[in-house]
């Protein structure tokens, strides 16, 4: 899974904001796989999170991961990110939902703050008053990998996943797994995961007769069903 998740968490907390140690992020769907790659990438870094979610079991499960804030999307949002942050004041903001309203987040972010979304899980535009990009300096950036993979000198690109290989071999970064399915149960793998509910990633795991007559896999490589996390 290093291929897409934690290297689209690297960028996002890397590309567009110099953050420092102490400094704070927000994000929403805190509790996708996503969300576990930003908490701990950001941990390395010394940079706190305030995470957005929509159900305490999944802020439960945000607090497991080291996530240093946790409120739960409501009617009072807006009040809950402010006692959350005590004063503090957020340099990133990282929306995957795209429907959070953007007036929770303005009195808590720095000048000049960049806010990134991706990747349109709503399908609902943010919206933001222009005042806030004008007098305040704010930003509002869309972010896809693959744009990145196409136009990213080939070092930058080795040098990136090297990196999170090595922290992935060294257990600094990992993603929760509920499930492992062969690939004979695959109706029951793609069910399970389309569910809103699940504690962790669906995966494959391939023998090296399941593809006999096309490609021959190692017992071990595993694949990603498809989801957002």
């Amino acid at each position: 899974m290093i291929g897409i998740n934690p290297a689209t968490a690297y960028l996002l907390l890397n590309r567009y904001v110099s953050l420092m140690p102490g400094d704070w992020i927000g994000q929403t769907a805190a509790n996708a796989a996503m969300g576990q790659y930003i908490i701990a990438l950001a941990k390395l870094a010394g940079v706190k999170t305030l995470n957005v979610v929509r159900r305490e079991e999944a802020a439960e499960q945000v607090r497991q991961w080291g996530g240093d804030r946790v409120v739960l999307q409501s009617d009072n949002l807006h009040k809950d990110i402010e006692e959350a942050l005590d004063g503090k004041k957020l340099s990133l903001v990282l929306d995957m939902w795209e429907e959070l309203p953007w007036a929770s987040w303005p009195n808590r972010l720095n000048l000049e703050a960049r806010l990134s979304s991706t990747p349109c899980i709503s399908g609902q535009f943010p919206t933001m008053p222009p005042a806030e990009f004008i007098y305040r300096g704010l930003s509002l950036h869309g972010f896809w990998l693959i744009n990145w993979i196409r136009n990213a000198p080939r070092t930058e690109i080795e040098e990136i996943y090297q990196k999170l290989g090595d922290l992935v071999a060294d257990g600094s970064l990992s993603a929760t797994v509920e499930h492992v399915y062969p690939l004979d149960q695959f109706k029951e793998a793609f069910k399970q995961s389309l569910k809103s509910n699940r504690s962790g990633k669906i995966l494959f795991k391939f023998g090296v007769t399941d593809m006999a007559g096309i490609r021959r896999f190692d017992p071990t490589t595993r694949l990603l069903c498809p989801d957002y996390g």
